[in-house]
């Protein structure tokens, strides 16, 4: 019985929409360290781009079972192919504006989830 309890919780291979996930946390990286030094335009991301990046790492180490170190160096590893990628045209990698809604989307739906219920109104 515990062979089989271990066996359910092997750690998966990173799916492709864990890979895109973290490409958009690499893409919004490199904007925002442009918007830090002033050189990149467009919606402020340095600030929850963070945040969101902290979301996606801890829902891949849950959902695929990797431990957050491994998702922390896929993370690494796809910065450094983004980086190596610079001035090539003919790739097909995500869009800052998909990773931009993506983020908006995550984001609300956390802050929903966290929001304090309502104070009841008591009938008159």
């Amino acid at each position: 019985m515990l062979i089989f309890a271990l066996a359910l919780a092997a750690p998966t291979p990173l799916t492709q929409t864990h890979q895109r996930d973290i490409a958009c946390v690499v893409e919004l990286a490199v904007v925002a360290d442009g918007q830090k030094r002033g050189v990149t335009a467009g919606t402020d991301v340095q600030a929850n781009g963070r945040r969101w990046a902290g979301m996606v790492g801890a829902r891949i180490t849950l959902e695929s079972g990797q431990p957050r170190e491994l998702v922390a160096f896929a993370m690494t590893e796809a910065a450094k192919a983004r980086q190596a990628r610079v001035g090539d045209t003919n790739t097909d990698t995500v869009t800052v504006a998909d990773c931009a809604r993506q983020m908006a989307a995550e984001l609300a739906m956390a802050d929903a989830v966290n929001a304090p219920l309502p104070k009841p109104v008591k009938a008159q």
